[in-house]
């Protein structure tokens, strides 16, 4: 079985608070673009360094052969469109290099420093921007909710798919998915999002920056495969999505 890991996961299997035994025989452990990605831009390369680097090990010796390289929606439109090309190494060629140099034993050079630091920054706050959107959307949203129980029954999975679509069209500048699209492979993306978006329209929980990692994450989890992820609020709003069977770890 196909394990999708969260970046917590190789952080905690470098440092050994996740001891390797718990592994089931034959389940492959899979990193993602989200992870690549994120360990490529992080603030922990400058302030725990070596605890970075030994996660970043991880995720390459666990997981090299069977790395899944495609940012979320370009997996999403592959998927769905066998003709689509898209060049991985034209595009990610800088972060792959990056972090596999990290996982040899480099350092972000002292001269470099506030250039990645920087650079870790801008990251944030594109991502908080994205946030901030959202959060003020929900407050909108919010005053109309005579009825919590009501407002979460409601069935907002059509209009969620209109967004991500767009989201899709986007990314890889086309018409985006297609009609046929079998929307059963995301079931777990699809259902936790509601349950997402509902718990912000409620104002039991505010959008942050790094949810944008965890909850694109959840699109590379297929039926058959599961994601493994220690962080309890995500866990948590799986469970309330009726999605536990997914979880790697319950």
């Amino acid at each position: 079985m196909e394990i999708i890991c969260d970046t917590n996961i190789w952080y905690n299997l470098g440092s050994g608070l996740i001891d390797s035994s718990v592994i089931k025989t034959g389940d492959k452990l899979v990193t993602t673009f989200n992870s690549i990605d994120e360990f490529a831009r992080t603030g922990n390369l400058l302030n725990c360094p070596d605890n970075t680097r030994k996660a970043i090990q991880c995720m390459f010796n666990y997981s090299s052969k069977h790395a899944i390289y495609e940012p979320p929606f370009i997996y999403w439109k592959i998927r769905n469109d066998s003709t689509f090309q898209y060049d991985i190494l034209s595009n990610h060629k800088p972060i792959l290099e990056f972090t596999e140099l990290i996982a040899k034993g480099h350092s972000i050079e002292d001269s470099k420093k506030d250039e990645f630091r920087k650079l870790v920054n801008d990251r944030h706050d594109k991502l908080q921007k994205v946030a901030d959107f959202f959060n003020e959307h929900a407050q909108i949203i919010k005053p109309n909710i005579k009825d919590l129980k009501k407002h979460r029954r409601e069935n907002s999975i059509p209009l969620n798919r209109e967004l991500i679509n767009l989201f899709v069209a986007n990314q890889t500048k086309t018409d985006g998915l297609s009609v046929d699209f079998d929307w059963s492979q995301v079931s777990l993306f699809e259902n936790t999002l509601k349950v997402f978006f509902n718990e912000v329209e409620t104002g039991a929980m505010t959008i942050v920056p790094n949810d944008w990692y965890d909850l694109f994450l959840l699109i590379y989890v297929n039926p058959g495969k599961k994601v493994w992820t220690r962080e309890k609020k995500w866990k948590m709003l799986i469970t309330k999505a009726g999605m536990e069977e997914y979880l790697y770890e319950k």
